[in-house]
């Protein structure tokens, strides 16, 4: 037995034995009470003599019961010495019984006791085994030292001793090893399971922190069981136990209108099946209220691959940091790390998007004048921080969802959008010319930026990118034989 789980299952095994310890010296309080009782008020031989011992081991039952019943709570440790003082009296009883009380009579009450004392308590066989054996080789002793017992008799009881004493100590140490093993594997049981719930609701804590709100769905019945739910979800759910009729409520409630549409489709139970066929899962992403971006997730159970479709899980799952960080992976591949304007190939995607969907607008190709020649005569720093400040103007001018990028060097594209008419786009050049004007340089405070403009009105779905990116090239071209900032309109 392991040492560590013996000393962790022993409050269990000292409940068991006080409990024993209870009962048998209750039975033998009852037992010895019947055989004083008989012994007393019957002159039968073999009986009558034995009253005295009766009275003896009824008195130490007595005792021994009181013992347990009212000291061993307050003193938990004088448990295992009642256990051997219970012990010794039946063994002590059945050795009076043979030696004073009938020593003409063949041994009967003491070798009942060598069945019976190894195997009432659940401890470590040692103690009674040792006891055991004194006992016996007591009673051997005896016979051949004293003439107490008849000569007759003597080898006879010696073998019968010999025999019940070591079947008496065979039977304790299984009883006992049956015992303290049961012990021991409730422990790990318990321990086991002890670990299982301590992990189960480490991951439903766990789940907690994922899933904003969690529902078993009876698709038969309609009816719902929340396992999972926060108060604003709990503010916005009707009385009915509906699950369609909740669902819509809350996504109502808790969904950004602009996602409204698309989540009540989702959510729709009447398509449900019909969209889970051959799936475990499906899933929606949407813009939530007060959690931000939402992940909805119906999840199937089923018993067997076969099994037609009778419950669900409904999850809604927060991913708003999954989302933020999805946004910068994507910010960082689809910007120019100098300027923080999209580079050439997520601007141009950009924009052939816009003119895929038929989106009008003003496309622009500048660059900026005499460039080389800051680079050559301040270095390449200089060129820098003209760049940096250019793109600082370019967002200062121009609308949010204006694209705007730098293909690279010095030069730069923009898509003004639903800017149709030549008029329109000459305000909106010179707006971005005069925040040019008073855009300073860092570090060439008299420096003034100059750009040479070409411009094109782009018919949504009429026009390619190639094709406005020639048409506005060739303007670049004519602007810059035009001293300082210059630009010009394509007219085919």
């Amino acid at each position: 037995m392991n040492p560590q789980e013996l000393r962790a299952t022993q409050e269990a095994i000292d409940s068991r034995n006080r409990r024993t310890l209870n009962a048998f010296s209750l039975l033998s309080m009852a037992a010895f009470a019947a055989a004083t009782a008989a012994a007393l008020s019957a002159d039968i031989n073999g009986i009558s003599q034995k009253a005295t011992g009766y009275i003896a081991a009824l008195v130490l039952s007595i005792v021994i019961f009181l013992a347990n019943k009212l000291l061993v709570p307050r003193f938990p440790q004088l448990l295992h010495s009642l256990e051997f003082a219970f012990e010794c009296a039946l063994y002590a009883a059945g050795m009076f019984l043979t030696f004073v009380n009938s020593p003409e009579q063949l041994t009967i009450t003491l070798f009942g006791m060598y069945l019976i004392v190894p195997q009432l308590f659940a401890t470590r066989p040692f103690r009674v085994t040792v006891l055991t054996i004194v006992v016996a080789l007591s009673f051997i002793a005896l016979y051949y030292g004293t003439d107490i017992k008849p000569a007759a008799i003597r080898m006879q009881e010696i073998v019968n001793s010999t025999i019940f004493s070591c079947v008496g100590i065979f039977l304790g140490c299984c009883v006992k090893k049956a015992l303290l093993e049961r012990f021991v594997f409730e422990h790990r049981e318990n321990l086991a399971n002890s670990k299982e719930r301590k992990m189960q609701l480490l991951q439903w804590k766990s789940m907690a922190n994922i899933y904003i709100s969690m529902a078993q769905v009876d698709m038969d019945t309609d009816e719902f069981t929340m396992m999972r739910t926060n108060q604003f979800i709990q503010d916005s759910l009707p009385t009915e136990k509906n699950f369609t009729v909740c669902v819509k409520k809350v996504m109502e409630a808790t969904t950004d209108p602009d996602y409204l549409e698309e989540v009540l489709a989702f959510t729709d139970m009447t398509t449900l099946k019909d969209r889970l066929r051959d799936k475990n899962t499906i899933t929606h992403e949407f813009l939530g209220k007060h959690f931000g971006w939402c992940r909805a997730r119906f999840i199937a159970v089923k018993d067997s691959e076969e099994e037609v479709l009778h419950r669900v899980i409904y999850v809604v799952e927060n991913i708003d940091e999954q989302k933020n960080r999805e946004a910068h992976l994507t910010s960082m591949a689809e910007t120019d790390a100098m300027t923080g304007l999209f580079n050439r190939q997520a601007g141009s995607t950009k924009i052939k998007e816009k003119l895929f969907n038929k989106v009008d607008g003003m496309f622009c190709l500048f660059d900026i004048d005499k460039f080389k020649q800051v680079n050559d005569t301040l270095g390449h720093q200089a060129g820098d921080e003209v760049i940096i400040a250019t793109a600082k103007a370019l967002r200062k001018a121009f609308r949010d969802n204006d694209i705007l990028m730098r293909l690279g060097g010095d030069e730069f594209v923009l898509f003004a959008k639903d800017i149709t008419t030549e008029e329109l786009g000459a305000r909106v050049i010179q707006r971005f010319f005069n925040t040019l004007e008073n855009t300073q340089v860092k570090g060439l405070e008299d420096y003034r930026i100059s750009v040479s403009l070409g411009a094109t009105i782009a018919k949504g779905g009429e026009a390619n990118f190639d094709e406005l990116y020639k048409q506005a090239d060739a303007c670049t071209y004519e602007s810059k034989k035009v001293p300082g900032k210059s630009f010009t309109f394509y007219r085919g």
